[in-house]
């Protein structure tokens, strides 16, 4: 059995799990978590109410979640437990909106470096997690609430926009947004499907100081690739923060959290809780003093909470490694990768702008160095180099995850036999005219801790196991090895 990332629901040892910019497959740590606390679950059950059983675990992993990152300090947080970053969205774009006849204008980076249904989520649809109850007849708006504008952060042919050309799109688009909406809700992505931030946060904050009654704004943090101090700075800049379990940290899919900072907390708790709410938020996943909570239901829902019991295991694991070790780890191998790119004839490495995070600018914190890394992968034929089209990157993608070593002999063979996690394809225009995907391999806050903590010279060993990920996707091209 697998999800629709290709991941199983239990641990694969054997898999060279590179592939946290979208899904990683439980880990040993992860699963035995999850498992004790479902032991847990079920002896409590059998005498207890479900939906006590659920607030309380619910408020359990909401403060250790805090005290981990190191959010304690922040009076006022609230932290808001989601099903996914999608419904994340979705939450914060209601609760911007509110109950207002005007319509909020939302403001994202293009669809392509974020998630699919981000735009969709944005504008207020509903994904139902949660069955309707017989009296939801009027649960509230199922339909589109706000209008939604997106700004491409990358080029035509792939290559990224200049953060200087982001800005200026996004301030024309608020300078004449002003004048139509009575809220904007701008959405920084930190960092995108391919490892990019957008819009600057010195642009953000800027427009936000001068229509503070007008704007809102969130930081898509989806992919958790933050240092505690950038996502404390950003907390104390007023933004709202979603992050996941399921990506960096390599927790099982569809996890997520909203925080936000005490001043959001207090200006978006004035307005009526939006009963469509009801759908995809239950009462458990909620703090309990925030207005209108007693109108969702007072469901359960366990396997939100074992997958966050997973990813939590992942979190106590990466915080209890000293920052510096980590950044030695993340330089490491972003050195490495970044030179084996360099001299490969068939990858091309799609490397991002400079981090620049206005928080953490005087700091040399880990999250300044790149751990997302996409590439384009090329075709040689009689000394030509041509991008290999996107159909044909989904298939060597596809193909990357299975043993197959009987097609070859000697090297070539254990290159081929390696099974191997990347993160999917993400459309980044055209190249010659040929529509290109880049894939992505990723570091993981699993494969640090393994590095720093399991065996002498395991940085290395993991930047040598990065490296036949790699040499297995130029074989597959150099080969034609694309048929299923």
């Amino acid at each position: 059995m697998i999800n629709k990332y290709g991941g199983r629901p239990i641990p694969d040892t054997g898999l060279l799990a590179f592939g946290s910019a979208t899904a990683s497959t439980i880990s040993i740590s992860g699963h035995s978590a999850a498992q004790q606390l479902r032991s847990h679950l079920l002896s409590s059950l059998r005498e207890r109410n479900p939906a006590d059983v659920y607030f309380e675990e619910m408020s359990r992993l909401r403060s250790e979640f805090v005290d981990l990152c190191g959010l304690g300090e922040l009076l006022g947080l609230e932290a808001i437990v989601s099903a996914s970053g999608t419904d994340a969205h979705m939450i914060v774009a209601r609760l911007v909106a509110g109950t207002s006849y005007r319509t909020t204008l939302a403001i994202m980076v293009q669809a392509e470096e974020t998630g699919s249904g981000v735009g969709r989520a944005l504008a207020g649809a509903l994904y139902h997690r949660y069955p309707p109850a017989m009296d939801d007849e009027n649960a509230g708006d199922f339909g589109d609430v706000n209008h939604v504008k997106s700004i491409a952060i990358r080029s035509e042919d792939g290559n990224p926009r200049s953060i200087a050309a982001v800005d200026d799109e996004l301030e024309a688009i608020v300078l004449s947004a002003v004048k139509q909406y009575e809220r904007i809700l701008i959405v920084l992505t930190d960092v995108s499907k391919t490892g990019m931030l957008g819009p600057s946060p010195d642009r953000v904050l800027e427009l936000k100081r001068r229509w503070p009654n007008v704007i809102e704004t969130v930081i898509d943090a989806s992919q958790f690739r933050l240092a505690s101090s950038t996502l404390v700075s950003y907390l104390r800049a007023d933004c709202i923060v979603i992050v996941t379990g399921s990506k960096f940290f390599s927790g099982p899919p569809f996890s997520a959290m909203l925080l936000v900072p005490a001043d959001a907390a207090y200006r978006l708790m004035k307005r009526p809780l939006d009963p469509a709410l009801r759908v995809n938020s239950a009462r458990a996943e909620w703090p309990q003093h925030w207005s209108g909570t007693m109108l969702l239901h007072n469901a359960s829902n366990f396997g939100l909470l074992l997958r966050w019991e997973a990813a939590l295991a992942e979190l106590r694991a990466f915080h209890s490694i000293p920052a510096e070790r980590i950044r030695e780890v993340v330089e490491n191998f972003y050195n490495a990768i970044t030179s084996w790119m360099s001299n490969a004839q068939q990858l091309s490495l799609l490397e991002p702008p400079a981090l620049q995070r206005r928080p953490t600018k005087n700091q040399a914190t880990w999250d300044q160095i790149p751990t997302i890394f996409p590439f384009i992968v090329f075709d040689i034929d009689n000394r030509r180099r041509r991008p290999l089209p996107a159909d044909d990157t989904t298939k060597i993608f596809n193909r990357m995850k299975l043993d197959l070593g009987g097609r070859a002999r000697g090297v070539r063979r254990k290159i081929l036999s390696a099974r191997c996690e990347l993160g999917q394809p993400v459309l980044c225009g055209e190249i010659d005219g040929v529509p290109v995907s880049a894939l992505r391999m990723s570091l993981s806050a699993r494969l640090i801790v393994e590095a720093v903590c399991q065996r002498d010279n395991s940085a290395d060993y993991l930047v040598e196991r990065a490296i036949s990920v790699l040499e297995k996707v130029s074989l597959l091209a150099k080969n034609g090895v694309l048929a299923s």
